[in-house]
């Protein structure tokens, strides 16, 4: 995987404030709708997708986990998928491991892949988690998954609080995976604190923030990021209008400080 080094340096020629702004001017541009059911056939996932409303509710203390995946397309690798849900889904309920929702990623705007899908799913606490992980059987499942995934990565944190989160069909969803530069950690805070006020007059909120994951990967080498942000949106245009305001301008030296790398996902309920 390619790292994308603060995503702006490539206009380094620019002030900072301008050269953020087109790098998420070039984004906004990108924002384009794509077919739910297309992303879901092309996940291969339709089988693990929780039925009823896309909701998001657990309490203080269970484990969550985000994943993203681009899968593969030849038979082999949808027969080798298939066999994963088959072995894998039953271990992991042994510990308690339930599925919660999902959404789809109508863009990926800033990325290395192309993921069609990202999924939520649970487990009682961490400790379930690592029983599983534990568990030598569970090792031979997760030995298939580079055959099934061209990209998977699994980003889980313990929850800190209840969640209760209803993803609305008629508003669009954007999820930012954010790795954090030594020598500033705190500029990616600042930037989000920054612009918030901004966010919610473009018809937007902050919705969940992930902190500090744990991330599991094709690439065992990689490492984890330090944040997942996801915004609700009452349109398709909210972040061209934050993009036009004085607080971000005023915030962007924040990121471009505190920011060595980002992957930037549009989303929608499925249909």
């Amino acid at each position: 995987m390619t790292d994308h080094p603060v995503q702006l340096e490539r206009y380094s020629s620019m002030s900072a404030p301008a050269s953020a702004v087109k790098i998420f001017a070039i984004a906004a541009i990108a924002l384009s709708a794509a077919s739910c059911a297309t992303a879901q056939k092309s996940t291969g996932l339709a089988q693990t997708t929780s039925t009823g409303a896309a909701q998001l509710n657990l309490k203080k203390g269970q484990y969550l986990s985000v994943t993203i995946s681009e899968a593969k397309t030849s038979e082999e690798a949808v027969k080798a998928r298939l066999n994963y849900y088959r072995t894998g889904y039953p271990l992991g309920a042994q510990y308690g491991l339930r599925q919660e929702t999902s959404l789809s990623v109508v863009s990926a705007i800033i990325s290395d892949y192309k993921p069609t899908g990202v999924l939520f799913f649970s487990y009682p606490d961490k400790q379930s988690a690592d029983g599983l992980a534990a568990n030598p059987d569970w090792e031979a499942v997760k030995a298939t998954r580079p055959d099934i995934w061209n990209e998977l990565k699994i980003f889980s944190a313990e929850t800190t609080e209840d969640l209760a989160i209803k993803f609305d069909p008629e508003k669009s969803y954007t999820l930012v995976v954010a790795w954090k530069k030594d020598e500033d950690p705190d500029g990616y805070e600042k930037y989000l604190s920054g612009i918030e006020p901004a966010v919610a007059r473009a018809g937007g909120r902050f919705i969940y923030k992930m902190y500090n994951p744990q991330l599991e990967s094709n690439d065992a080498s990689e490492p984890a990021p330090a944040q997942l942000t996801f915004v609700e949106w009452d349109d398709l245009d909210g972040f061209s209008r934050v993009q036009a305001t004085e607080e971000y301008k005023a915030s962007v030296p924040f990121f471009q400080s505190g920011v060595s790398k980002i992957e930037f996902y549009r989303m929608s309920v499925r249909q």
